[in-house]
């Protein structure tokens, strides 16, 4: 039996991604492609448990975009699924709105400022003592439970790109 965790014969070889979907940033959309990524994962990874990581970090990488892209027909998001045979990479581009960019720039600083497991700590803690309805949890719960490294690429037009990228 094969040691590779995404079966062989999905494996992208020249780069280029398994899954690329584009859609507006609804709520409405999100629990249909939520069960579209649920069932991607479990028909392209072999290991149970990394089908679960997946599933995680593309949820909730799709809803912390959602949350935060410009609302309107104009705004879309782009959706990634890549795999080598050995690592894994999920993104996200979209159009956040102008203090949510700043927002994220410095929560992906906080994160990768710190060892998964302390960034995740904080951003539990943070959570619990915000009165804030939004825990901001996902990009801490991406780089810690996912076991991912995160990156943002700002793209032409206000779009930025987040990126979670990491072994399988």
């Amino acid at each position: 039996m094969t040691e590779a965790k995404v079966k062989d014969s999905l494996v992208d070889r020249e780069g280029g991604p398994l899954v690329r979907m584009r859609f507006r940033p609804a709520w409405a959309y999100i629990e249909g492609i939520r069960e579209f990524g649920r069932f991607f994962c479990e028909t392209t990874f072999e290991e149970p448990e990394l089908a679960e990581r997946a599933r995680l970090i593309i949820q909730e990488a799709l809803e912390n975009a959602v949350k935060y892209s410009i609302p309107g027909p104009r705004s879309e998001l782009e959706f990634s699924i890549s795999s080598d045979g050995k690592d894994l990479e999920i993104s996200v581009c979209s159009t956040p709105a102008p203090e949510h960019l700043d927002m994220l720039r410095r929560e992906l600083a906080t994160l990768n400022a710190s060892a998964p497991e302390a960034a995740y700590l904080a951003a539990f803690e943070r959570a619990s003592e915000s009165n804030d309805a939004r825990a901001r949890l996902g990009l801490a719960r991406i780089r810690y439970e996912g076991a991912m490294n995160l990156s943002l690429t700002e793209e032409n037009g206000g779009r930025v790109r987040v990126t979670a990228r990491g072994a399988l």
